[in-house]
């Protein structure tokens, strides 16, 4: 019975002066730089951004999720957070809705499923969208296409 005590014992020993320990290392700390970090100015009142759309004659991106809607909460971290479609994003008057919350809207809109990001004109009527958890790449074409097309749908002034 002894003999099998020490092997454990042992091995603690060994372990202890080498340094190592039986936990596995956890690394804390960002996984972003903060110059990679950047946000985007949303609002989460819905008729105050299409007021304010209508305004400033821009186009509203509004981004449909769910709290406990994982993809939702990827896309905010890995295509939301980026320079890149944060500097998009000025192009458009940007507003969350929580779909749970608000399912007249959800339903006004066309939303079938998280995460939903639909593109209206300035007047409200849907461009274009983007369902699911998409890329930044993707994201940034979809705002392209849909900042192109409200200009179009604008109506000349002399």
């Amino acid at each position: 019975m002894l003999r099998q005590l020490r092997w454990p014992f042992l091995v603690a020993v060994l372990l202890a002066l080498s340094g190592c320990s039986p936990e596995p290392e956890v690394k804390t700390g960002p996984t972003q730089s903060p110059e990679q970090t950047a946000s985007i100015a949303w609002s989460y009142d819905y008729q105050a951004a299409l007021a304010l759309a209508k305004e400033q004659n821009k186009p509203l991106m509004v981004d449909v999720f769910a709290t406990w809607c994982k993809p939702c909460q990827m896309l905010d971290e890995e295509v939301f957070s980026r320079p890149d479609v944060a500097e998009s994003s000025q192009n458009f008057v940007c507003v969350k809705l929580d779909g749970d919350k608000n399912p007249d809207l959800r339903e006004k809109l066309g939303v079938t499923g998280y995460p939903t990001v639909v593109f209206l004109s300035p007047d409200g009527r849907a461009l274009r969208r983007s369902r699911g958890l998409v890329p930044y790449s993707v994201m940034l074409r979809e705002m392209a296409a849909a900042a192109e097309q409200a200009g179009a749908a604008q109506p000349e002034s002399d």
